[in-house]
Order: C-alpha cells, then structure tokens, then sequence
C-alpha cells in the first residue's frame, strides 16, 4: 500500500511540471497573470543553457536583443546591462560628469534615481513637480547652478514626460538631457518612443516595469562615440572589445546583462506590442467610465490620448471635494473591496531617513551648503499629489478583461455609496 502511494506520488510530482507550463502558457493572459511570458520564453533560455554561452563576453543573445531594442525604439544604438540603476549611473559616467557635479530629477521619483546619481559620484539636486502632468515643472529657476550638468526627465508611471518643454529646459541652462524611460517602454513624446528624445535613454526590465527580465537594463542613444564608450563601461571600463587596445580609461562597474536574461527580455519584446495594444483598449474604456464620475480623471502626463502611455501604473487625478471624500478614506474603501491602490507618486527623496538624518554627508563632498538647503526644502505640489490628488491603481487590475470588468464594477459601488 505505501509503495503504491509513493509511486503514485512520484507519477504526480513528475507531471506538475508539465501542467505548471501548460497553465502558464495558455491562461495566463485570460487569468490576469503578471508578469507573464508574452513570447518563448522557457525555449529561448533553453537555448541558451545548451549553447554553453551563458556569458555576455562570449554569447550572442544580448545583441540579438540590442538589435531589436533598438529598432523599436527608433534609435541606432542599444547597450544592454544589469540592471536600470546601473544604465544611469554609466550614462552619468559616459557622459562626463563628475565629483561636484549635479543632476536635477523630480523629488518624488523612485529614490533608486537619486542613488544611482550619488553612485555615480554626483550630487542629486530635486525639483517639486507640476500639478497639470506630476512630472517636471516648467521652469528649474535657481535650482541649476554652476555646477548643474544633468537633467533628469522621468516619464512617471508610463505616462509621457513634455520632452520637448524638457529640452527647452535643458537648453536654457545648458543641461544633458537623461531621460528615464524604466517605466514607459512603448509611451510616446514629441512625436518619438519614450528614450529616444535625450542624449541617452535608460530601461529597465526588473520588478514591475513593462517587461520583465527578472533583472536588466538597457540604454539607448543616438550617438555611436557614445555607444562605444558604454559598451566599454559596462567591462570594467576595459576597452579591448570595443576600441581594439588593453586598456582602462576611467573608473567603471561590471554592468553585464547576461544571455539568459537578454535570452527573456528578447521574447518578451517580440510580444509586448500586442500585450501594449490590449492594455491601452482597456484604459481607453477605462477613461470612458471616468469621465461619468465627477471628481476622478485620468492622467496621461504630456500626453493626448491612451495611445502616448504605457500605463506601468494607472494614475487618477482626484478632486476630493467633488468626490465629497477624503483620498484616505477612498483608498480605504477600494481595499476593502480588493482593489489595490497606491499614490500617484513616490514620497519625497528627501524624507527618506538618509537624507533627512544627512547620512548623505557621507558621500557627497562638494557643494554642500546647495544640497542641503536644497534637501530641507518644501515641496508643496508633491505633497499635495501625495496627500490629497493623485492616486494610483496597481496594473494587475488591467491584466485580463474580467479582473478589468470587476474593477468597474467595484468601483462603481463604492463611488455610488457617498
């Protein structure tokens, strides 16, 4: 009898992997999974593992993904590494800056941004943002100074950032344009992709963006000397591959992307246009249902329509006094009805116990009278999006058309109980 057992246990355990795969394959995107494979992902791996090349230095899988990153971008040059912090702080780097320097980013991105400045030796200056797009506002004012090298420009949440207000910025007070584009593969800006307005533009492929890698980065640049230089960077800053000669010209990072990770972010790509399309009709359905409720509208950034977003997360405007309801109390009640919300942006950096205890006296050595009046400061329409305005409705909730429909649906009865 226990033999038997144990056999038929054996005979189960043997086919979970099969099911699991079956599963993932056909329903996941019915299901609502994310993220979830969009392409071939176990094949391209397993490709991979049986080259024996599982290497950057040796393999090709990276520039099979270059190739195509780049072309969907629209830009000539793709450099893969590790991770998107990584992506900034090589570009920083490549780009020329150094100790002393600042760089000028929204105050209430991700506080990776701001770290990837200071590791790459630079000193990050934040800007509060504006009220119409929760992005950059339209004028930096006294917070580029002499020192001031780099902007910046975060397309928050997916939705398209004002590049061509942001280049306007630059050019005033002769900044480099960086432009963040980890959240918004696909979203559109001046008539371009998302990355290919700036002097380089950064992705990610890590936890919540687009498309998923489990880690990964990439930049993309329209400027070859600049390519070379990065590819380079990203090897220690040895130059043997890419201008022919043994040799180290500045400090560098092992910032390699490895050929099972380039192997995944290449399938994912192949099916993230479609994934985007079916994404962006439900949004568009979506802002139809909005513009019934008084008091909630959806944010597109710079943008003129669903088609310019990527949508990472869903962000609503909020008019408290029209809802006739606090946004605590609204976040309250979507929770307890499975909705998963959060803010439409991040904390302030600055409120962060390291730099509000000035750790960051550690690490930056330049200039620092600017940073820390800069860091003490207000930011009063970040606290307002935070506090009162922006809301943020996680990305799961558009992964299928039911989990979509039962959003509305919920939604619907908690606006109708006011």
């Amino acid at each position: 009898m226990k033999a038997a057992l144990i056999a038929g246990l054996r005979r189960f355990s043997a086919r979970v992997p099969f099911v699991s795969r079956v599963l993932q394959r056909y329903f996941a995107r019915p299901l609502g999974r994310y993220p979830r494979p969009l392409g071939s992902e176990i094949k391209a791996v397993a490709d991979v593992l049986h080259s024996g090349r599982w290497n950057m230095t040796s393999g090709q899988a990276h520039l099979r993904l270059e190739s195509e990153f780049a072309a969907y971008i629209g830009v000539p040059h793709a450099v893969a590494v590790n991770t998107g912090g990584m992506a900034l702080q090589m570009s920083m780097r490549a780009l020329g800056f150094r100790a002393g320097h600042e760089v000028v980013l929204q105050v209430d991105t991700c506080s990776a941004t701001a770290f990837a400045v200071m590791n790459a030796g630079c000193t990050p200056i934040f800007a509060d943002i504006s009220p119409e797009t929760f992005m950059l506002p339209r004028t930096l004012g006294a917070l580029a100074g002499p020192d001031t090298r780099g902007l910046i420009a975060t397309h928050m949440w997916g939705n398209p950032e004002n590049m061509a207000a942001v280049a306007n910025l630059g050019a005033s007070h002769g900044l480099t344009i960086i432009e963040d584009a980890c959240l918004a593969l696909g979203a559109r800006s001046n008539g371009r992709m998302a990355g290919a307005n700036g002097k380089v533009g950064i992705f990610s492929f890590g936890c919540i963006k687009p498309i998923q890698g489990g880690e990964g980065g990439m930049i993309v640049t329209h400027d070859e000397a600049l390519a070379r230089e990065l590819r380079s960077l990203r090897h220690w800053g040895d130059r043997t591959l890419d201008f022919g000669v043994r040799d180290t010209t500045q400090l560098a990072w092992n910032g390699r992307m490895s050929e099972i990770v380039a192997a995944v972010v290449s399938e994912q790509l192949k099916g993230y246009p479609r994934y985007l399309r079916d994404l962006r009709d439900m949004l568009a359905d979506f802002q139809h249902f909005l513009e019934n409720v008084d008091g909630m509208e959806l944010v597109l950034g710079s943008g003129t329509s669903v088609e310019d977003c990527a949508f990472t997360q869903v962000v609503v405007r909020l008019d408290e006094r029209k809802l006739k309801r606090k946004k605590a109390e609204l976040r309250e009640l979507l929770a307890a009805e499975g909705i998963g919300t959060w803010h439409a942006n991040f904390e302030a950096i600055p409120s962060l116990s390291f730099f509000k205890n000035e750790t960051w006296r550690d690490w930056i050595l330049l200039n620092l009278a600017r940073a820390a009046q800069n860091y003490r400061s207000d930011f009063p329409v970040h606290q307002e999006v935070y506090d009162h305005s922006g809301i943020g409705i996680a990305k799961m909730h558009f992964a299928s058309p039911w989990r979509f429909r039962s959003l509305k649906s919920k939604l619907g009865a908690v606006l109708a109980k006011r």
